[in-house]
């Protein structure tokens, strides 16, 4: 369309060009008809005197000068809708260029739904910048708290071409937080420079320079360069501090894993970082730790880690879900049974304690743990000591104690389902592990481990994840955590046909996606209740507390709290009727 446009409109030049030539060359000629007639005339002499010839001359000067105001009507006319033409073309460039812009942030928002690391994503950014404003130069600085550079982006249009802001500019707008333009002359060997600031509220965390040699911008460039960086800005600012994280979270486990054994446990996030660092501290200790966390977050994975980076490493590790085994068999699992204990006891079997000698024991699901047994597990817990159903001798065992639970134990202690005194043994050390949703960036590394293994389990070349199926995953809450994913992920690995998994190989539970702890309605009338809901518990409250706030600075006075907040007077009214509020601090008294 640009191209056609373009195309059109020289024409169109051409075309008011040659007409003006045209008609100059008809004019000129006709005055030159005009002069030639007059001076045969003068010649005459005598003839010339007569009435006849004195009012042919009269008319020959009227012809002149209608043909002269007629060549300066033309030359108005013509240089007017060059004007016009030249108006048009900006408007049409002004529009190719909105038209650039928000195609680009179309394109930036799917950037920023499928790339983890947005530091990936800010050069192209700037590169999209220069070419909505056919820039030769453009850059994007991110700056600290002391306006110090953190982060620096470039682009030009001729590679291996550099350019360095100029400080001077870069500082006013730091200070002043408005945007700069430096126009220059067309004989300047100078560059026309804009610079924009990137705005957190009123603090300026970054900068978009952007530079043409020998070219002037427009207002209308500045404010296409504003609204860019504006709209950007609001994707960037948070992605980036979450790249960071992610960063500091990688660089944590790195240094994690060079020191302990963290082979089994996929984890890149600050969360989990923080987790392993406890991990690693406490492993070679003897005291009991409590793993606290719901069901498929990993806590047998990080029990095997606290094991296999103990000093019982070589020794036994010895795993025992209270919850999966009856209240009846339970007492002879972990602490074993003799020959002829009870029915059915035709040989001796050491217990899971007995086994663990040396090693550890995992107690999983320890609050399901009866209450009797909770009073045999502490005496061994106090002595290390037990007694096999059906003897009479005492044995011990030299195990440490791992549990972990999905429930609230302190609660269960408050209630008197679990011992308090149970509880404060093995709760030396407690260790809670995230979910996967608060796990930062990890839910897309998690997805592509489970992807490659069960594309090799099932022998097929399946390499990546559509975006759009990326963002339907971090948009779920993941209720049944990294286990409730996995079986997403291989679900998706057998149903996927071609080299990239889809939406369609997701199930309808991930793709109703949630806002915030609210799924997302199907009908209308879902949808009113929703948000009726959401009003009630989250707008009309912050709503009340902006006009109440812009009230006390106001003085109680409207007309001046509307000025500070940059609205009109009647929206201010509108606000506090809403809220049932008045210019008096607090809630309009009800009506008795």
């Amino acid at each position: 369309m640009k191209v056609t446009v373009s195309r059109t409109g020289e024409r169109f030049a051409a075309d008011l060009e040659q007409l003006k030539k045209e008609s100059t060359d008809q004019i000129r000629r006709s005055y030159d008809s005009i002069v030639t007639l007059k001076d045969f005339l003068s010649e005459a002499g005598a003839i010339s005197q007569s009435d006849r010839y004195s009012k042919l001359i009269v008319k020959l000067d009227s012809m002149e000068k209608k043909l002269s105001r007629f060549e300066d009507s033309l030359n108005e006319r013509v240089a007017r809708l060059i004007r016009e033409y030249d108006k048009l073309k900006n408007e049409v460039d002004g529009l190719t260029k909105e038209k650039k812009l928000y195609k680009t942030l179309h394109e930036l928002a799917g950037l920023f739904a499928s790339e983890r690391n947005i530091k990936n994503i800010l050069p192209g950014i700037i590169q999209s910048a220069a070419d909505i404003l056919s820039c030769d130069h453009a850059v994007m600085q991110i700056v600290d708290d002391d306006g110090k550079i953190r982060l620096q982006f470039s682009y030009s249009q001729q590679s291996g071409s550099k350019f360095t802001p100029a400080k001077q500019i870069s500082e006013a707008v730091l200070k002043t937080g408005d945007p700069v333009m430096i126009e220059t002359g067309r004989d300047s060997e100078m560059d026309c420079t804009v610079c924009i600031p990137l705005k957190s509220g009123d603090d300026v965390r970054g900068l978009i320079h952007a530079v043409r040699a020998k070219e002037q911008f427009t207002k209308n460039d500045m404010e296409l360069l504003r609204i860019l960086a504006d709209k950007v800005w609001l994707s960037i600012e948070p992605a980036l501090a979450t790249s960071e994280l992610l960063e500091s979270g990688e660089n944590q486990m790195q240094s994690l894993r060079e020191k302990c054994r963290f082979e089994e446990i996929i984890a890149t996030s600050p969360e989990m970082a923080r987790v392993l660092a406890v991990v690693a501290d406490v492993a070679d200790s003897e005291s009991a730790v409590l793993i606290e966390g719901e069901s498929g977050t990993g806590k047998e994975l990080l029990a095997r880690a606290l094991h296999y980076n103990s000093k019982r490493r070589e020794a036994p590790f010895v795993t025992i879900n209270c919850a999966a085994i009856p209240e009846t068999l339970l007492e002879s699992e972990l602490f074993g049974y003799e020959k002829g204990a009870f029915t059915g006891a035709v040989a001796k079997k050491p217990g899971r304690f007995e086994q663990a000698d040396g090693g550890t024991i995992f107690l999983d699901e320890i609050g399901d743990l009866p209450p009797l047994l909770q009073v045999k597990l502490l005496r061994f817990l106090q002595s290390h000591e037990f007694e096999p159903l059906g003897s009479t001798g005492v044995k011990k065992a030299d195990v440490r104690i791992i549990s972990a639970t999905k429930k609230d134990l302190a609660k269960m202690v408050e209630t008197a389902e679990f011992r308090d005194d149970l509880y404060y043994r093995i709760n030396v050390i407690a260790i809670r592990l995230p979910r996967l949703v608060e796990r930062t960036g990890e839910i897309e590394v998690l997805a592509y481990h489970f992807l490659e293994k069960y594309a090799a389990k099932n022998g097929k070349n399946i390499a990546a994840i559509d975006p759009l199926a990326l963002s339907y995953l971090r948009g779920h809450n993941f209720p049944g955590n990294i286990r409730e994913l996995e079986n997403i992920i291989e679900r998706a690995v057998v149903l996927c046909k071609g080299d990239t998994l889809t939406v369609n190989e997701l199930p309808d539970t991930v793709k109703r996606k949630y806002v915030g702890k609210t799924e997302v309605p199907m009908t209308a009338k879902e949808l009113n209740e929703v948000k009726r809901r959401l009003w009630r518990e989250t707008i009309a409250p912050l709503e009340s507390d902006f006009a109440l706030r812009l009230l006390e600075k106001s003085d109680r006075n409207i007309s001046e709290a509307a000025r500070l907040a940059g609205l009109h007077r009647k929206q201010l009214q509108r606000i506090l009727k809403r809220n049932n509020l008045s210019a008096e601090i607090g809630p309009e008294p009800e009506n008795s």
